[in-house]
């Protein structure tokens, strides 16, 4: 019944969103090969059965070779319905799992935040006598995909709940969550500008990314440079040139300026080149989000006669208008399918607040050590950010897939959880990999970072019934598709075989 059960589950279609944040690649636009890649090892027969025996010494051929033979690895294969082992290879070592840590995060955030619970962001005034305001609260509550469009819909139902006119300032407040913006382990690569290094707010707009646009200008000056959202909280430095002939030569980076994010744009760019776009991280995501609401207020003819600054709204508050998130389990599809640091960062901050905690990184990892100990049954895991993007968390194959079997036999997050996985060959951090295989085969979690290519998930055996696998690689020597060759090729073997 069971193996029924989650076969149903397994086939059924999972929703698709718009990529924001890709995969923690070092290049994390190209986190694909250029060309598909193929396995090694023949594939069984499908009519044949194969034994155990075989399949480990076809796996093992796997790891015996360049580069895995030099790699760390940590694998363990278990039979769904049955628990029988098919395949391990030093299931107990721990290794860094890189974004296989969204697995431990997500589900956490299933099981203590529920599946349902949303985020609230308030546009709120002091009072609001004609129209007229003096002072406005822009309140954040962790919505971690928080939009630009969404501020539109949040100002117009304060205006029509009468606002005309914001006398003094706009306060920002982020105190639902308490801390440091970056979580722990992303001081490790300080000079990374990248927009999947985010740092994370109660009060967050855009992913907390800004996205640059540069345009040629005339011929001898400088070229036009855009941001979105804008509202001049970007300092910009921009000592490029635009250049009658010649190759675009950019070099577009960000670094912290005072209490802002200083662009700079360097470099050369033709007059006739369609322009280029970029996204960068920014330092400050509640000035960022407040100058964004600033200026949209603005542009619905909603005056502010102060200036936007960070502080604690009073609790007597005149709330005008409120925007409610997606639901808890539309964020994790996104978390997992395309691998979204900042998501998962932001989700482990909002299970320390509705844990008790204080809403700091720190205390959602403890929140979520604590699940996996009580809850699932695995001890001895270190679990740093929400991420696993850099810091020095470590978990095992074994623990891993004793996590993937939790969700299925002992959890009722079962349909959203498997749900939010990338399915190969189809969605996903896996749309360009495993696209051999039958559309559900293979579900599961990606993780990349220099050196290390790990996947975790469910696949659909030869005989109809599924199987557990962690595949953890650490210390790769090459590119990481070097890895996903060898991963690739297990699960396109193990699609075919028949316990």
């Amino acid at each position: 019944m069971l193996s029924r059960l989650f076969f149903f589950i397994l086939c059924f279609p999972a929703l698709l969103f718009a990529q924001e944040n890709p995969e923690d690649l070092p290049d994390p636009q190209n986190d694909q090969p250029s060309e598909p890649v193929a396995a090694e090892v023949s594939k069984p027969s499908k009519a044949q059965s194969q034994g155990v025996a075989e399949l480990r010494e076809r796996f093992d051929a796997f790891f015996e070779k360049k580069p895995l033979s030099s790699a760390k690895v940590s694998v363990l294969i278990e039979h769904l319905p049955t628990k029988k082992l098919l395949y391990s290879r030093d299931p107990d070592r721990m290794l860094h799992p890189a974004s296989n840590t969204k697995l431990a995060t997500t589900a956490a955030a299933l099981q203590l935040l529920s599946a349902a619970y949303t985020f609230d962001t308030d546009l709120a005034v002091d009072h609001l006598e004609q129209g007229v305001a003096g002072e406005a609260y822009f309140v954040g509550g962790g919505d971690s995909r928080l939009m630009d469009e969404h501020l539109w819909r949040l100002i117009e139902d304060a205006k029509d709940a009468g606002l005309k006119k914001i006398r003094g300032d706009l306060v920002v407040d982020e105190s639902f969550f308490a801390g440091d913006h970056l979580p722990p382990g992303y001081g490790d690569k300080p000079d990374d500008d990248a927009a999947y290094r985010a740092a994370t707010s109660a009060a967050s707009l855009d992913f907390n990314a800004v996205k640059i646009t540069v345009t040629p200008g005339k011929a001898g000056e400088a070229p036009k440079v855009s941001f979105q959202p804008g509202g001049g909280y970007i300092d910009l430095q921009n000592t490029a040139v635009t250049v009658q002939k010649g190759k675009e030569q950019l070099k577009i980076s960000s670094k912290p300026h005072k209490d802002r994010t200083r662009i700079l744009v360097s470099g050369q760019i033709p007059v006739n080149h369609r322009g280029v776009t970029v996204r960068k991280r920014i330092d400050n995501p509640p000035l960022f989000t407040g100058y964004a609401v600033k200026k949209a207020l603005e542009k619905a003819g909603v005056t502010v006669g102060g200036k936007v600054r960070l502080g604690k709204a009073p609790q007597n508050r005149k709330r005008l208008a409120r925007y409610s998130s997606d639901p808890v389990w539309r964020l994790v599809s996104d978390v997992n399918k395309f691998s979204n640091n900042f998501m998962a960062e932001t989700l482990l901050r909002a299970i320390s607040v509705k844990q008790g905690g204080d809403g700091k990184s720190v205390s959602g990892a403890a929140a979520v050590r604590q699940f996996l100990e009580k809850t699932v049954g695995i001890t001895g895991v270190k679990y740093v950010n929400g991420s696993g993007l850099f810091g020095e968390t470590s978990f095992s194959a074994r623990q891993w897939v004793k996590l993937l079997r939790w969700v299925v036999e002992s959890s009722a997050i079962a349909p959203e959880f498997l749900s939010s996985l990338a399915i190969g060959g189809q969605d996903g951090t896996l749309r360009k990999r495993l696209k051999g295989l039958p559309a559900g085969a293979v579900r599961a979690k990606t993780g990349t970072l220099d050196g290390v290519s790990c996947l975790s998930g469910y696949v659909t055996l030869g005989d109809g019934s599924q199987a557990l696998f962690s595949i953890l690689v650490n210390d790769l020597a090459g590119k990481a598709w070097n890895a996903w060759q060898a991963q690739d090729g297990m699960l396109e073997f193990l699609h075919q075989y028949k316990p």
